[in-house]
């Protein structure tokens, strides 16, 4: 299970009262980064997102503390939130969450945001999503119950077994024939 992610955009207020809508969900302050929000889905599994200003990065701490003593105060170890000059318009970073509302439902929230919407059919009609793209630059994936239902049985291990079988083999072929190309050169 991942419990949670954390996305920069233009308007975290805004963009974290649309995603608790599609949840509904809750919006909290995220004080571990100024002007922040944290999204809590409805969910009874803890499942959030954090939305922060574009441009936020996460920085590792410096230094270690004693880790033979697992109660040893660690802030001036731990990773924090900083302001970065990069600010892509896009990433690859995406999110695909689960919603119980329906395909309408969500078209009409993106809408009303001014967000590009598109009900997707994957992988050549393979499962279905709706594509939600957050202030037009971060691609949000949201899928309903049915929807939901279908992804979970097309990435259960068996139908992978039988859908990639040979796959793997494959791959590995193409990639050793490329790696013997760049050894010629």
């Amino acid at each position: 299970m991942i419990n949670h992610i954390s996305i920069a955009v233009n308007d975290p207020q805004r963009v974290a009262d649309a995603l608790a809508e599609m949840w509904d969900g809750a919006v909290y302050p995220f004080p571990p980064c100024p002007g922040s929000f944290f999204v809590v889905a409805n969910d009874g599994r803890g499942t959030a997102v954090e939305i922060t200003p574009t441009g936020t990065v996460i920085v590792p701490g410096e230094g270690l503390p004693d880790e033979n003593d697992l109660g040893t105060p660690t802030e001036e170890h731990e990773a924090r939130f900083v302001q970065s000059e990069l600010k892509p318009k896009y990433v690859a970073t995406h999110l695909n969450i689960n919603t119980k509302k329906s395909i309408e439902e969500i078209r009409e929230i993106a809408k009303r945001e001014g967000w590009r919407v598109l009900v997707c059919n994957r992988g050549e009609g393979l499962f279905q999503l709706i594509e939600v793209w957050v202030e037009n630059a971060f691609m949000l994936e949201v899928m309903t119950p049915e929807q939901t239902a279908r992804y979970v049985e097309i990435t259960s291990p068996e139908f992978m077994e039988k859908a990639f079988s040979g796959a793997f083999d494959a791959h590995v072929a193409s990639t050793e024939r490329s790696e013997n190309l760049s050894l010629i050169g």
